[in-house]
């Protein structure tokens, strides 16, 4: 049961348990008082969320997601040699992002990717302090983030994260290979929208990639279930058959998400899906225990071949495996 959940039940059991030893009146005074305690943080939380929201605007001339791939192409060149590395949920965890964050840039990327929860609450001065700040140590790989769940912010509009980055999808070629990123955390537990369906056909479809990747936050529920120790589902089912049948399609070699805390990659009917997750949230229970690990994928791709290095670990105990 979510935390949420078990919040408000052991409110109503407790105003139940007032009711039944002091009366309606009593519990009813309770909860009014409660409901406009309730209200007014929610009113602040509503007013503070524009704080900020100048500042990522004006950074979006350094971090636009176009703007960053049209000036990974003039800077690098259309290299056809070159590594990625995928990273996600980082989750305000500033200390864990930041040693991720240094391991990665280590691997010297073209570019990283971010498969979201980049903070925890999705407000601007939570991603100018525990994400913007942080960024210069990737640099001069840019980083390509899609939001997820906690990016929605207190308005639900993914409002902070467009501001800094322009955009809540991407698409661009480079090195041979087609990068396709888009955001389905709208309705908050995840979904592919008919809108998004289109748009991959469309993106997918285009020619000249002889590889493809794909980019989201929440994965769909058959890939979950592959990886999971139980029968709970937090993964997608709206349009998830489509989707997969899209990743065929178009013969994506990699779907990289995030979401369930952890690592876990699999290969269905062609398609690689992979969770990398591991950027400092708390690591899930659900996982098995190889995959409760901090991680990144690195991705070593050439004009012929494409190599696959998961790293994971904690503390100084890092270990490098090569996954095809």
């Amino acid at each position: 049961m979510r935390k949420k959940k078990i919040l408000w039940l052991v409110i109503l059991l407790t105003l139940a348990a007032l009711g039944w030893k002091s009366g309606l009146s009593a519990a009813a005074l309770v909860g009014g008082l409660l409901v406009a305690a309730l209200a007014g943080l929610f009113s602040v939380q509503w007013l503070l969320a524009g704080l900020g929201m100048g500042r990522l605007r004006e950074l979006r001339a350094a971090y636009g997601l176009d703007l960053m791939a049209a000036d990974l192409i003039r800077r690098e060149g259309d290299a056809d040699t070159f590594r990625f590395v995928v990273l996600g949920d980082t989750r305000n965890v500033v200390k864990v992002a930041r040693e991720v964050y240094e391991r990665a840039a280590g691997e010297h990327p073209a570019m990283v990717f971010h498969t979201g929860d980049i903070v925890r609450h999705g407000t601007p001065t939570e991603l100018l302090r525990n994400h913007v700040a942080l960024l210069d140590i990737t640099h001069p790989a840019p980083m390509f983030c899609v939001p997820g769940n906690h990016e929605q912010g207190v308005r639900r509009d993914f409002a902070a994260f467009r501001a800094l980055y322009g955009d809540d999808k991407f698409s661009f070629d480079y090195g041979g290979c087609r990068f396709v990123g888009f955001n389905n955390c709208t309705k908050g537990r995840g979904l592919v929208k008919p809108d998004d369906l289109s748009w991959l056909e469309s993106e997918l479809g285009k020619p000249g990639a002889a590889r493809k990747y794909v980019f989201m936050h929440i994965p769909p529920a058959y890939f979950e279930a592959t990886f999971v120790s139980d029968t709970r589902r937090r993964g997608f089912t709206r349009n998830a058959e489509a989707f997969h049948a899209l990743m065929q399609k178009h013969h994506v070699d990699e779907v990289f998400m995030a979401h369930i805390h952890g690592y876990a990659s699999t290969v269905m009917d062609g398609v690689r899906y992979t969770l990398t997750a591991g950027g400092g949230a708390p690591l899930s229970a659900r996982l098995a225990k190889t995959g409760q690990a901090y991680n990144y994928v690195v991705l070593r791709v050439t004009p012929t071949t494409a190599t696959r290095t998961v790293v994971r670990g904690n503390g100084d105990d890092w270990t490098r495996v090569e996954e095809n």
